[in-house]
């Protein structure tokens, strides 16, 4: 199938900008050396998060070596993480840069600065021409700093664009002191940090308030890990802070602002995206020894708008895929979520495609958005199709590679 939009790939320049810098940090090592410093260090950061949640500022982007393992090796994931929920607000959910004047955007615990690049990276690709001013904040005065670095000397990435740094410690920020006015708000595995211990409730009034900050067709992004318990807060607090808040209106992952139904139904199920992720030569020889998961990117993400989305009719056939798509001895099938919140089961029998339309069947990814237009027979949960050309594709991005 056809995409409806596509990402290119992480660029080489910055793999190369993040080794370099790694190079001239410790020139008396040798390559071997130097990857097996960066290996010890992924393995804490892994720790880190799946085990002591320990996101003390004293520690946690403080020193060199945090930021550069991270910068070499997690750098391209959260890019493509950002890229694709970027894409899903432009390319399907209305997202649009203001008719003049610049485009504003702000990234809380933009860290190194993954996101806020990868922002200004697609938007020049996908054809925006205004002017772009970007606020970046997060609590590491080190990171910010390799932020400014990376955007200034790789100003052919993303031409007529301004980043503004401040080391914020967003835990310790009153938020009504904060100005608002921006196009565009990104927030990439913070808040789950930022947040830690707290309640959905709490969360739901940062996020309400964070969310004040847009101007009146402005978009909040949120992403964080695919971890049960991070995605789950992330679906219950963007939603609670929708129902408080009339100028927010929840848009995504679902439609017409239904809030997760795997949470609502306290499933041991979690809502978040799978997308391939085609590692570069580096990332392959820092991984060599850890046997990490580098050819998928998966993490949960919540789209925010203060423009209410068309509502889509109760009995439209578009629907989100949610579960991989499966090939079986006589079917091919996969999970999705309708308009309706509910969960149906989608189903060809393999006899009736051609080799090219289980193909193109077989290609779709978790997290891609389509529309049913017939149905040979279902039940309440189960709907069988015909032919691969009864459903279309509404939101599949894919990498230009690929394409």
């Amino acid at each position: 199938m056809k995409p409806t939009i596509t990402l290119p790939p992480y660029p080489e320049e910055l793999t190369d900008w993040w080794w370099k810098q790694t190079v001239q940090q410790w020139p008396e090592h040798g390559q071997e050396k130097i990857l097996n410093l960066l290996r010890e260090e992924i393995v804490r950061q892994s720790d880190r998060f799946n085990k002591t949640r320990d996101f003390d500022p004293s520690s946690y982007g403080a020193r060199d070596l945090s930021i550069l393992a991270y910068g070499n090796f997690y750098s391209p994931r959260t890019f493509a993480a950002c890229g694709f929920s970027l894409a899903e607000a432009f390319n399907y959910r209305g997202w649009r840069a203001p008719g003049k004047g610049p485009v504003r955007i702000l990234d809380l615990g933009c860290g190194s600065g993954a996101s806020s690049l990868a922002t200004l990276f697609y938007l020049r690709r996908w054809g925006i021409k205004n002017p772009i001013q970007l606020d970046a904040w997060d609590y590491s005065g080190k990171s910010v700093a390799f932020l400014r670095n990376i955007h200034r000397e790789n100003p052919h990435l993303w031409r007529n664009t301004q980043v503004n740094t401040e080391r914020k410690d967003l835990r310790h920020q009153n938020e009504n002191l904060l100005k608002g006015g921006y196009d565009l708000i990104l927030s990439s595995y913070a808040i789950n940090e930022w947040l830690e211990g707290t309640d959905h409730v709490h969360r739901a009034t940062i996020i309400g308030k964070i969310g004040s900050l847009l101007k009146e067709n402005g978009y909040l992004l949120l992403m964080e890990p695919a971890e049960g318990k991070a995605c789950r807060a992330l679906h219950s607090a963007s939603a609670q802070a929708a129902e408080n808040n009339d100028r927010l209106h929840l848009t995504a992952p679902y439609f017409n602002g239904v809030p997760c139904p795997l949470l609502m139904k306290e499933s041991k199920y979690f809502s978040h995206e799978v997308r391939p992720c085609t590692p570069h030569n580096l990332v392959e020889q820092i991984n060599h020894h850890l046997n990490l998961e580098i050819r998928e990117v998966k993490f949960g993400m919540s789209v925010i708008a203060c423009n209410q989305p068309g509502r889509l009719p109760d009995n439209s056939g578009v629907l989100r895929i949610i579960s991989p798509v499966r090939k079986r001895k006589g079917t091919i099938s996969f999970w999705g979520i309708g308009v309706d919140g509910k969960e149906v089961h989608i189903e060809w029998q393999r006899r009736n495609l051609s080799k090219e339309d289980q193909k193109a069947l077989l290609s779709l990814q978790r997290g891609d958005i389509v529309e049913r237009f017939s149905t040979t027979e279902s039940t309440d949960s189960r709907i069988r199709l015909e032919k691969a050309e009864d459903i279309q594709p509404l939101f599949l991005p894919r990498w230009e590679s690929a394409a």
